[in-house]
C-alpha cells in the first residue's frame, strides 16, 4: 500500500504537459498480435517507438516514459524489464552523459533497442549515430496544406506551384514510410522544381526515394536529408 501510495505521488509530481512527440512512430507489428503482452507492457513499447531512430535505437529516460504514459518510473522499469524477457527490446550500455550537458541525478544515459523480428543483430557504430525523427510541433513543419502557404509566400503561382510541390512532399512520404525518420518538404522545393520540368512524375521520386532509403539503411547511413540527394544517386537529374 506504501509502494502504491509511493508511485501515486511520484505521478502527481510529474509535469502535466505532455512530452512533445514526432508525428508518428513505427511498433512491431508482432506485439499488437501477442495476447501474452500485458497492455501496459505494449504502450511502454510504444512510448520507447517514439524514441527510436530507423535502426530501434532510443535513449529515453524513465522519466520521460512515465510522462508520456502517466506511470511511475517504476511502472516503466518493470515493464521494461517484461519488453526484454518477451524478445521485443534489448537494454544496451548505459552510457554517461555527454561532455557539456548537465546531469540530473546519478543515472547514466539509458539505451534500448527495439527488436522489431526479435533476432535483430547488435547495433553497428553507424547505426547509434543515426538521427532520431525531429519532434514537429507546428502545422507548417508538418507540411499541413503546404501548397496553399507556399501559394501565399509566392503571390499565387497557381497549379504549376503545386505540382513540383507534390514532387517534393512524395519525397517526404517515402523517407518516413520507409525508415520512420520525418523529412520536410520545403528544403527539396528547389530540386523539385528541376525535376518537375523535365518531366519527372511522383511516382519516379516515390520509387528512388523508397530505393535510397533502403540501400542507406542496408549499408548503415542515414536516409537521404532532400531530393537533390536522392535524384544524384538514382539518376532522376538525367531523366
Amino acid at each position: 500500500m506504501t509502494k502504491s501510495l509511493s508511485n501515486t505521488m511520484r505521478v502527481k509530481d510529474y509535469p502535466k504537459e505532455k512530452p512533445n512527440t514526432r508525428v508518428y512512430s513505427i511498433i512491431p507489428a508482432r506485439a499488437v498480435q501477442d495476447d501474452s503482452l500485458h497492455p501496459t507492457s505494449l504502450k511502454v513499447l510504444a512510448a520507447l517507438c517514439i524514441h527510436t531512430n530507423g535502426h530501434g535505437i532510443c535513449f529515453p529516460s524513465l522519466l520521460t516514459l512515465g510522462r508520456h504514459l502517466s506511470v511511475a518510473r517504476e511502472t516503466v522499469s518493470r515493464h521494461i524489464t517484461r519488453l526484454v524477457k518477451a524478445g521485443y527490446v534489448r537494454r544496451l550500455e548505459a552510457k554517461d552523459y555527454p561532455k557539456g550537458v548537465k546531469k540530473k541525478g546519478v543515472r547514466m544515459t539509458n539505451r534500448y533497442q527495439v527488436l522489431f523480428n526479435g533476432n535483430d543483430l547488435l547495433p553497428t557504430k553507424e547505426q547509434f549515430m543515426s538521427p532520431v525523427a525531429a519532434i514537429v510541433d507546428d502545422r507548417a513543419a508538418m507540411d499541413v496544406a503546404l501548397p496553399d502557404v507556399a501559394q501565399k509566400r509566392t503571390g499565387g503561382l497557381g497549379d504549376e506551384n503545386k505540382s513540383y510541390q507534390l514532387l517534393a512532399h512524395a519525397f517526404k512520404q517515402a523517407i518516413e514510410s520507409t525508415s520512420g525518420i520525418t523529412r520536410l518538404s520545403e528544403p527539396s522545393y528547389q530540386a523539385a522544381k528541376v525535376l518537375h520540368n523535365q518531366g519527372v512524375t511522383v511516382n519516379d521520386v516515390r520509387d528512388a526515394a523508397i530505393a535510397a532509403t533502403k540501400d542507406a539503411l542496408k549499408n548503415g547511413r542515414t536516409p537521404p536529408l532532400t531530393l537533390d540527394q536522392v535524384a544524384k544517386w538514382s539518376g532522376l537529374y538525367k531523366k
